[in-house]
């Protein structure tokens, strides 16, 4: 770096999973990083379950080799603190189990995980030369000067460190090009310029709707008309790790209109999540209605974790609604970027939600490390970067197809997960995938491009199509869509033709039948 150069500055709005990570990954880039979260500092604490709202994490390929590339030893740390879970276990209304494994040739699991155990050592791995506002709020972001305002629980004060930035406390102070790197604390508000801001901060993203103001961006969301409610199986200490169910799958009751699912957790309980129309959860008024619904439908359920605390559960924990949420474009000049939900919201029945999150931030190095961004810079806070501009469009135009393409698988796997999991057809495609895909395989590549993200650009063999979302990532969204769509034609041409086949014959048969039957008769 010269004399006259400074690193270049980065605010990182959310410290959730998806922030903490895009934190240390521009940190190790040799970026001065800030990062504001409005919730409270979680490290070094218990993290005992206790947020009803996150539904537990399934890891897979995609999200661990998103920490690979920052820190290899954050991979290995999260493998050895998750559960793996080889497959589905189906409970059937009538008390049968059913194991259907996620890939019964190469035996590859998803990983189990909480949440906040997750985002605890994910915030516990940044280096403390990173700055970290927590309890922080934006309140409103100039793009012009490049400058963001925050407000915080902490009523005045400066930070240790700030001492000396200057700038201005208000937005109405109009464009101003602080000298300072640093934040500090004017009128009650945090004040911090920056070179780039990086939304992290969910589906009801504040950076987002400040891009919005400053610039046009298409924005779509869309409510599936089911709420979730978490429920909790704790641990049974007569069974072996106090597992009350088999440990290694993600466990389904599935109901065609609502079901149940299931995943462990390291102290041997599990988390339950219920998703059920809101027309439904209506009807169960009374403590007797909820207590009927689940003897009627989770039998299984009611027997391990006892009705009494489902149904206190059921009655208690707040209901959650399941929103999808599209983003185009999700970056503005070399001014902002969205990443993780603050970009695209989805339903979690493809277990991809984070998994999609943490690979944004994989993506989004790459294609930094593409177009050679220097960690370093001579321009004044408030001046356009060209060349971060052109990186973050490539991103943002880059990665739509593939946003759009999982948003719109994991709205159509809640159909399969609650349904036609129990269809004939479904057991049947399954295990024709199988056979294809030993006699067929399809390879991946084994070392990912740092400046190419998914170098497989057509898939070749046969692979089903949870496989290429789940354990392929070096496949975009958007391929492993139209590979399946393909496979789909495929299987059906088979089908059409092998029945046209059958009917023709069986109409020769007849014809043929009926001419000897004249022949002897004549």
């Amino acid at each position: 770096m010269s004399e006259a150069s400074r690193p270049r500055k980065v605010l990182i709005v959310g410290a959730g999973p998806v922030g903490a990570l895009t934190a240390l990954s521009l940190h190790k880039r040799g970026w001065q990083v800030e990062l504001w979260e409005s919730r409270d500092d979680p490290r070094h604490k218990d993290i005992a379950l206790s947020n009803l709202r996150s539904i537990n994490l399934a890891i897979s390929a995609r999200g661990i080799e998103a920490l690979r590339s920052v820190d290899p030893s954050l991979a290995e740390q999260f493998l050895n603190m998750s559960i793996p879970m080889k497959g589905r276990m189906i409970h059937h209304g009538i008390g049968k189990e059913e194991s259907q494994l996620y890939d019964p040739i190469r035996n590859q699991s998803i990983r189990s995980c909480s949440r906040p155990l997750l985002n605890q050592k994910l915030v516990e791995a940044l280096p403390s030369d990173i700055q970290l506002h927590f309890n922080t709020k934006v309140l409103r972001i100039d793009f012009e000067a490049k400058v963001a305002y925050g407000s915080s629980r902490r009523a005045s004060g400066t930070v240790p460190g700030d001492e000396h930035v200057p700038g201005p406390s208000s937005a109405s102070a109009g464009p101003s090009r602080p000298p300072s790197r640093n934040s500090r604390r004017t009128g009650g508000e945090l004040v911090t310029p920056f070179d780039l801001v990086i939304g992290c901060d969910g589906c009801w993203s504040k950076v987002r709707s400040e891009m919005m103001r400053a610039e046009r961006i298409n924005f779509s969301q869309s409510f599936i008309p089911h709420a979730y409610i978490e429920l909790h199986m704790p641990p049974d200490p007569n069974k072996p790790g106090g597992f009350a169910m088999d440990k290694n799958h993600l466990h389904i009751w599935p109901r065609h209109s609502f079901m149940l699912i299931g995943l462990p957790n390291l102290d041997g309980s599990f988390t339950l999540t219920l998703f059920l129309p809101f027309s439904s959860l209506e009807t169960l008024r009374t403590r007797e209605d909820a207590g009927r619904f689940f003897r009627d439908n989770f039998q299984s359920a009611v027997d391990i974790v006892g009705e009494e605390r489902l149904v206190d559960d059921f009655q208690t924990n707040p209901r959650g609604s399941l929103v999808t949420i599209n983003v185009h474009p999700s970056s503005w000049s070399s001014h902002a970027v969205l990443l993780g939900d603050a970009s695209h919201c989805m339903v979690p029945f493809y277990g991809q939600g984070l998994n999609c999150g943490l690979e944004d931030v994989r993506v989004f190095n790459s294609f930094l490390e593409k177009h050679n961004i220097s960690p370093s810079m001579d321009d004044d806070y408030g001046e356009t970067d060209e060349t971060l501009a052109a990186a973050l469009r490539d991103y943002s135009d880059h990665r739509e197809e593939d946003l759009k393409a999982i948003c719109h698988l994991a709205l159509d796997n809640y159909a399969e997960m609650r349904s036609h999991v129990l269809s004939p057809m479904h057991h049947f495609r399954r295990f024709l995938d199988s056979v294809l895909s030993a006699v067929i395989p399809s390879h991946p590549v084994s070392t990912l491009s740092l400046t190419d993200p998914f170098p497989t650009k057509r898939v070749r063999g046969w692979t089903s199509l949870y496989e290429l979302v789940t354990f392929r990532p070096d496949v975009g969204y958007s391929e492993a869509l139209r590979r399946e769509q393909w496979q789909k034609q495929v299987v059906a041409w088979a089908g059409w033709t092998g029945g046209t086949g059958l009917l023709l014959a069986a109409g020769i048969g007849v014809l043929t039948g009926f001419k000897m039957l004249s022949a002897r008769q004549r």
